[in-house]
């Protein structure tokens, strides 16, 4: 079965935001495709940032700007489209096959979209807020309907998600494999001026969904209160600074951090006090477990499939409620809770990854619908 691999479902969607999820779970599909074949091909856009290592790979790639998707469907005789995120991509293929990792958009609805301005610091109400439902759904109804589209989805959180927005893919074919990690231990140097275990950590501060507003509002006011908390809060992700900056009253607590490499980031995972993901959403969420690896404690909202993956590791809050996210914080801080949640973290991890490394190749024997 000759496969189409979408790549440039896995490259960058804005210039400020350089790594995302989505990207990362698709360049690890690539790898273990590529373990087990040579012969797919590939589409990606020569504009965009792409890993220099899938472009070295070997494998034959067309840049959608000289030719496109269903040129190169019809050319290669093509069998099999895969794409690792969602795609509204109308194309002509005997199997059509897309990652879909939730439904975010449609989820949230119901509570009202964050304004990006503001930071999510208010909600839509009243009458607006059937506009927003409305609008939304409208737009996102197309999901489904992409003919002969198969799925994988990356939490059974994912999976239920999808039949309940679209009843009518009930018996579609939605196999559920955890997101994946990829191959990997060096970490890079911590950023200059941090130490081991001194700092709270905070992730991907570029993305509203990831709520981390809220939760230095919360370590801001915990400061406040709490003069003898030696500790430091660092974002990564930050583009702009203001808005985690106005009304701050304890401005040297906080490091604000651009974009970094993924080794620092890993760094900043292993050797931060706890990791705090206040997100609203997630069809998976990696960051987590990104900290779990090395036995960090996690506080994390108890919200769509993050406490189906953490389980009893994390100490959980309602992501819109900052005095909750305080109060965690603030169990943190005593010595036997802590060590309770290290504890957990590294085995639950262990759990974790064995299913990852099972649903991989589950994962990749589907795309190359390979039967076992």
């Amino acid at each position: 079965m000759k496969v189409l691999f979408d790549l440039t479902g896995i490259q960058p969607r804005s210039d400020n935001i350089k790594f995302h999820g989505g990207g990362y779970y698709g360049e690890v599909i690539f790898f273990a495709l590529l373990k087990k074949t040579g012969d797919f091909i590939g589409i990606y856009n020569s504009k965009s940032y792409i890993n220099p290592k899938i472009l070295e790979s070997g494998i034959k790639i067309y840049d959608i700007n000289e030719i496109s998707p269903q040129e190169v469907i019809e050319k290669e005789h093509i069998e099999t489209f895969y794409t690792p995120l969602y795609s509204e991509r109308q194309l002509k293929v005997n199997r059509y096959l897309m990652t879909w990792h939730g439904l975010r958009m449609l989820e949230m609805a119901d509570c009202g979209i964050s304004n990006y301005n503001h930071y999510n610091a208010f909600k839509i109400k009243g009458p607006f807020k059937k506009i927003f439902k409305w609008a939304v759904k409208k737009k996102y109804d197309k999901q489904a309907y992409i003919e002969n589209a198969e799925y994988i989805t990356v939490s059974e959180h994912s999976r239920a998600s999808i039949i309940s927005f679209y009843p009518h893919l009930a018996k579609s074919k939605i196999i559920v494999c955890y997101s994946p990690f990829m191959e990997e231990s060096e970490t890079g140097d911590l950023p200059q001026g941090i130490l081991p275990k001194t700092y709270f950590l905070l992730t991907s501060s570029a993305r509203w969904e990831k709520n981390n507003l809220r939760a230095v509002w919360a370590f801001d006011e915990l400061f406040s209160q709490r003069k003898d908390i030696d500790f430091k809060v660092v974002l990564t992700g930050v583009d702009k600074r203001k808005i985690f900056e106005r009304n701050l009253k304890n401005r040297d607590k906080f490091i604000f951090l651009g974009y970094i490499n993924r080794a620092e980031l890993l760094s900043l995972h292993k050797n931060a006090y706890a990791f705090i993901y206040p997100s609203l959403n997630e069809g998976f969420g990696y960051p987590p477990m990104e900290s779990m690896r090395y036995g960090i404690p996690v506080a994390a909202s108890g919200t769509s499939s993050i406490p189906e993956v953490c389980q009893d590791a994390a100490i959980y809050f309602d992501p819109y409620n900052s005095s909750e996210i305080k109060n965690r914080i603030i169990q943190l801080l005593d010595k036997n809770i802590y060590e309770k949640y290290c504890a957990r973290a590294a085995e639950r991890y262990k759990i974790v990854s064995e299913r990852q490394k099972l649903d991989l190749e589950r994962a990749a024997d589907f795309i190359l619908d390979i039967e076992k």
